[in-house]
């Protein structure tokens, strides 16, 4: 896979992930994205060798939640 594909991927995830937290748990748009940005999830998604890009949104998705409630950073 060409760099780019990949990080056309990437971003479409994370971009979800943001508007998945946004209409969940009703967070404004730059708290989502901060959200998103701190967590480990995306520093996993965007490491090729773990393989997560080629899961889908929303189980990346369930992954960030189980994340950020573990962090207390949800309720």
């Amino acid at each position: 896979m060409k760099k780019k594909e990949f990080d056309y991927i990437v971003q479409f995830i994370t971009d979800s992930l943001v508007g998945f937290l946004m209409e969940d748990y009703h967070l404004p748009i730059l708290e989502a994205f901060d959200k998103v940005y701190q967590s480990e999830t995306l520093r996993k998604l965007q490491d090729k060798s773990t393989g997560l890009y080629l899961r889908s949104a929303a189980y990346t998705y369930e992954y960030l939640k189980k994340e950020l409630k573990l962090n207390r950073l949800l309720s």
